[in-house]
């Protein structure tokens, strides 16, 4: 199944539901034996699995589990037959779940019970921590554990054979013995409810076992869940579904009630995958195709030139040239750090991005792999060296000399030239995940003896004030005599080969802004104003961790309400830059900018208070999240209740209203609501709307900004 962006889309595009694991991750098929271990290996999913019975019961919440180092993860044991690698709902669960324990730092232990039916009665006796199982919310369930945030809910529909001999209308059509469902899932609950006579399967069978049978003929109909059903039907033809059982289903995690840490710390990890789902999807497709979804991807590196965060804003040489791209593309620019320079250009080969805007030189070797725009840099490779070193004058000096690289780096590929020439000097290889910056600061220390670093590189530590200072440039060897530049190293966007308009799109762009207004007050800021740049520098959030001075109180209050706090930090900057002295032109209070009457309802008096001003704009947020319907997708609910924090609750009721008029889905913001909010401030829809008129440009441009900051943070932040 193809996986869908959760950004922009044009007119008319409404988003099927999917559930949250299903968004999140891809995964390889759980057979039985070897095929299954392999699948699972090939997916990078091989991880600890136990049977049930091997483990000592053990209670207990956050606390015990961290201190036992393993998160147990309970699952129904038997895998799903014929399952194919085109996406396993229940794996899929499974994997989300073992990406929250590597995100705890312990380790997920796979715990298999043999029954679907057994696996709360596991969970309430200690013999695992949390079921991630495609667990239906029911009512009986709920009796029993408590259910974390639910990311999405889908449907239940009943499930026949595409050659049915007789119509199925209603379920009133159905006779005694012709549905088989097991008795302890959701779908026996759903037909009781409707009175709607079945057959108890054996619980031992899972639901694509089921769907099978009904493939076979065996059976003549079955209950499935949407995702599940699209799931079995990308391989195994001859299914239909028929007609819903049920809307509305939420699916979520389980776990024990006496853990409410556990569960908030799941809450905050639901909510965080279901914000940034969009930046694990993968799609190699050119411009036409990245217009139709409306967001631009840029690969680049957390450094001081390329990409970095300072006092809530993002800020970078990269980043303002993507964001000047982005607009005149007229799309949302969405950041995505690659772990090391090494990952840069395989990532854009597999579709994790649409280009790369990291200071990259075009190299021979990286041309043979992806294309390169025109440039929008040139520089000079120096061999670099601590400041009050006896340093090399020359190659001939570089004798018995060691220089410090990435082997990523186009400074590894002109050092094998060079030595391939007859140069004699020797070449370190450090770890890949080193920015140039780090190997610099290790220079300087005197831990490496010298290193090559780009003469830009070298302006920005210098402005810093790190001890490397140049010893010589090395000899350009690249064929640039096709710039008028002469012998400078190219540095360029790069993209796919295949995507030749949107390689277009970037030359074009580079010609029209190189050497700009725009860009000449970029390359002045990241790359001579010295003083501006070391204070950036210094206190970037990739190196420090740091948002504002109010990061602790935002998680305090963040972790109460079970919300990601760099989604409240984005709120926070967006409405007052982290002033808790604000005051808006209509009163509005404090770092959230609460209205004092809000204030008072909500139980606070003091907002211009730090404490008492974020501890209301998050209770605040909190509750109208709580407005919207809990079978509206967990990501939609975030942005229409910032709306609502922005415009008022009515005035997105209204444009929820009017997106259904128009054939849009009221329940998704990008693309849809946001249009319908747009038309507010027109007269001829604001006659007709209950609130009346709304300058919908502001709630807009406030989802659009909070949304985007919240990338940032939570690319360069932990939870």
């Amino acid at each position: 199944m193809r996986l869908l962006s959760a950004f922009p889309q044009r007119a008319g595009m409404a988003r099927p539901p999917v559930p949250l694991a299903l968004l999140i991750l891809l995964a390889c098929p759980r057979a039985d034996g070897q095929e299954g271990a392999q699948a699972r290996a090939d997916a990078g999913v091989l991880t600890p699995r136990v049977e049930e019975q091997s483990l000592a019961p053990q209670l207990g919440d956050l606390a015990m589990i961290r201190a036992r180092g393993s998160l147990r993860i309970l699952v129904y044991g038997r895998a799903p037959s014929l399952l194919p690698r085109s996406g396993n709902p229940v794996l899929q669960d499974e994997s989300m779940a073992r990406a929250f324990a590597r995100k705890l730092e312990l380790e997920p232990v796979v715990v298999e019970v043999d029954a679907q039916d057994a696996l709360i009665s596991a969970l309430n006796e200690g013999r695992g921590d949390l079921i991630a199982a495609q667990l239906t919310v029911t009512e009986t369930r709920a009796e029993q554990v408590v259910f974390a945030r639910a990311g999405q809910a889908v449907r239940e529909m009943l499930v026949g054979p595409t050659d049915l001999k007789k119509p199925i209308e209603g379920l009133d059509d159905l006779k005694p013995g012709e549905v088989h469902v097991r008795a302890s899932s959701s779908y026996a609950e759903s037909l009781k409810a409707q009175a709607v006579p079945f057959v108890a399967a054996d619980e031992s069978q899972t639901t694509p076992d089921l769907l099978e049978a009904v493939a076979r003929g065996r059976i003549p109909f079955t209950v499935a869940d949407e995702h599940i059903l699209e799931a079995v039907q990308g391989y195994r033809p001859g299914l239909q579904a028929i007609l819903p059982v049920a809307e509305g289903r939420q699916l979520a995690w389980a776990l024990r009630k006496d853990t409410p840490e556990l569960q908030a710390a799941v809450n905050r990890f639901v909510l965080e995958r279901a914000l940034t789902h969009h930046a694990r999807a993968s799609y190699r497709e050119d411009l036409p195709a990245i217009q139709e979804r409306g967001v631009l991807r840029v690969l680049t590196r957390n450094n001081p030139i390329s990409y970095f965060l300072h006092r809530g804003r993002p800020f970078g040489f990269d980043h303002r040239l993507a964001q000047m791209l982005a607009d005149d593309l007229d799309l949302r620019l969405q950041m995505v750090i690659a772990p090391s320079r090494d990952d840069l250009i395989p990532w854009l080969l597999e579709g994790r991005a649409d280009l790369v805007a990291a200071t990259l030189t075009a190299t021979p070797e990286r041309r043979a792999k992806v294309r390169f725009s025109e440039p929008y840099l040139f520089t000079r490779e120096l061999v670099v060296g601590q400041r009050g070193a006896k340093l090399p004058r020359n190659l001939e000096e570089l004798a018995d000399r060691t220089l410090h690289v990435r082997a990523s780096s186009s400074y590894f590929e002109t050092l094998q030239a060079l030595q391939s020439q007859g140069a004699n000097f020797e070449i370190a290889e450090v770890n890949e995940e080193m920015e140039t910056e780090a190997i610099a600061d290790a220079v300087a220390a005197g831990r490496f003896d010298l290193t090559v670093m780009d003469r830009h590189l070298l302006q920005v530590e210098a402005a810093f004030g790190t001890a490397v200072v140049e010893a010589f440039p090395l000899p350009v060897l690249l064929e640039v005599q096709e710039y008028e530049e002469g012998k400078e190293l190219p540095i360029a966007f790069a993209s796919r080969p295949a995507d030749e308009a949107l390689g277009r799109a970037l030359d074009g762009f580079v010609e029209r802004v190189y050497r700009g207004l725009n860009y000449n007050i970029a390359k002045k800021r990241y790359f001579e104003d010295q003083r501006r740049f070391a204070k950036a520098k210094k206190a970037r959030t990739g190196k420090t961790g740091t948002l504002s001075p109010y990061d602790e109180l935002i998680k305090k209050y963040a972790r109460r309400y079970e919300l990601d706090w760099r989604l409240m930090a984005a709120q926070a900057y967006v409405e007052s830059g982290f002033d808790p002295k604000a005051k808006s032109w209509v009163g509005a209070l404090g770092l959230f900018q609460v209205m004092p009457r809000t204030g008072r309802s909500l139980g606070f008096t003091r907002l211009e208070r730090p404490d008492e001003g974020i501890h209301a704009g998050v209770k605040y947020m909190d509750r109208l999240i709580g407005r919207f319907d809990p079978e509206v997708p967990l990501e939609e609910r975030v942005r229409l209740a910032m709306a609502a924090y922005n415009a008022g609750l009515g005035h997105v009721y209204d444009a929820q209203r009017l997106a259904a008029e128009l054939g849009k889905d009221p329940n998704v913001w990008f693309g849809n609501v946001e249009e319908a909010m747009l038309l507010l401030a027109q007269p001829e829809y604001a006659r007709r709307a209950r609130h009346g008129y709304c300058r919908g440009g502001q709630p807009v441009a406030y989802v659009r900004h909070i949304q985007e900051l919240y990338e940032a943070y939570a690319e360069l932040t932990e939870d």
